[in-house]
């Protein structure tokens, strides 16, 4: 008896999965918020400690943040990685049809903030603990979830105080995430302006604030073991309440408008029923305005796919302001304002990195805001919830150690898929000839 064996090579494709180097993380990190604190603020005046932050870290030229660009919003965008349509926090006042209510920024109730899944609740999913002081949303109940420790907003707590219970959280309560929120620059950006003397002597004192965070971080023993992050989540632009305040009903008679929303550089406006085009016409007429359509705000805002988002909405020129109430608004004037498109360069914030994982004197191009939240997850070694952002404009902040481990632990931004044709030998047995 003789046979013959045939070995055939078959080209195969097959999907694998590829393990990417991962590094070894420290478990803390630290987000910190100064309000308003536009990218270019530290060269109006010296800042040593920002300085020392950007000479043993990383620095980005500024922060393409999420439209709009208010404060709640952009907060809940960094928290979140989602554009402001996702998460639903649309504006610092909004309304709802659903509940037929109005948003403002005392409303604390889960309905409000529950279409997004902040960090702070990420970590507690993931089995970490998290600490919130002061960060918008951080006081509310999210998928039946609150952080470990959190407080209540007090305004006049002292920023001193601030920093010494951020410490407390990261010492003492060894929390894997921690937050905290400044209102300044914020403050004096509105009621002097971004190019006041008021304004560059509040850039000084908040750097002196970022000096003592950094000593108590030091003095802890915490600077080699917690990854700190700061940032903002908006500019300041010039205003002009004498002569770039326009009311809307300077614009479309009263009797077409049921109500609106907001005042500023945006407005959201609800017309009676069949006076949508007649109202976008009136507004349009005025060149410092543009009134759209909901369905026609612009693709790359994000900005529409929210039933918060009303049927007519009118963004202002740079500098501009659209109220309901003209007399009303210049009892309390700003000179400076934000909410303005996020393409303006006023409209930028700020980013530094410093830490354990951070690169060290590294000048980065800009990121999004919403790539702060995958950031956060990456350096807490958890897997992110979905979100518009990404790791890849953040990933080259981050540096990398001989000791890197091989798989990462279980983050869904930790491996590559990759499809390969790979040649597979086959053996088959193809005849046997009995003679």
């Amino acid at each position: 008896m003789s046979g013959r064996v045939a070995v055939i090579l078959l080209l195969v494709c097959v999907t694998e999965v590829v393990p990417r180097t991962c590094r070894k993380y420290a478990n803390q990190v630290l987000l910190v918020s100064m309000d308003g604190f536009r990218y270019d603020y530290p060269e109006k005046v010296a800042t040593p400690n920002f300085d020392r932050m950007a000479r043993n870290g990383v620095r980005a030229a500024y922060v393409n943040n999420t439209f709009t660009t208010k404060t709640f919003p952009s907060h809940y965008s960094i928290a979140t990685g989602l554009y402001d349509e996702s998460h639903g926090i649309v504006g610092n006042h909004m309304y709802d049809p659903k509940y037929n209510e109005i948003f403002s920024m005392r409303s604390h109730e889960t309905k409000w903030w529950d279409q997004g899944e902040p960090i702070w609740i990420t970590t507690r999913k993931r089995g970490l603990r998290s600490g919130t002081l002061f960060w918008p949303g951080s006081e509310v109940e999210i998928q039946g979830l609150r952080p470990n420790t959190w407080y209540t907003y007090n305004e006049s707590l002292p920023f001193d105080q601030r920093v010494d219970m951020v410490i407390d959280m990261l010492k003492k309560d060894k929390l894997n995430f921690v937050t905290t929120y400044f209102h300044e620059p914020d403050r004096t950006g509105h009621l002097f302006g971004p190019e006041s003397v008021e304004v560059r002597n509040k850039i000084v004192e908040m750097d002196t604030l970022l000096g003592t965070l950094l000593d108590k971080l030091n003095a802890s023993g915490l600077l080699e073991t917690v990854n700190l992050i700061l940032t903002s989540d908006h500019g300041m632009a010039t205003t002009d309440y004498d002569n770039k305040l326009i009311e809307i009903y300077d614009l479309v008679d009263r009797a077409k408008i049921n109500f609106t929303v907001d005042s500023g550089p945006i407005m959201h406006v609800v017309p009676v029923e069949g006076q949508v085009d007649t109202v976008i016409r009136k507004i349009n007429r005025n060149p410092n305005f543009t009134a759209y359509r909901k369905e026609d705000i612009p693709e790359g805002w994000h900005y529409k796919n929210n039933r918060r988002i009303m049927p007519v909405f009118v963004l202002a020129k740079e500098g501009w302001t659209i109220t309901p109430n003209k007399t009303e608004s210049r009892m309390y004037p700003n000179k400076g304002n934000h909410g303005y498109d996020n393409n303006l360069m006023t409209m930028r914030p700020i980013f530094y990195a410093m830490g354990p994982n951070f690169r060290s004197g590294f000048s980065a191009s800009p990121l999004k805001s919403i790539d702060i939240y995958p950031l956060i997850c990456e350096l807490l070694g958890i897997s992110p919830s979905p979100n518009n952002g990404t790791l890849a404009n953040t990933d080259r902040f981050l540096q990398s150690f001989p000791n890197d481990q091989q798989v990462c632990d279980g983050a869904v931004s930790s491996t590559d898929i990759r499809s390969s044709a790979i040649l597979i030998p086959l053996l088959l047995v193809v005849g046997v000839l009995i003679s």
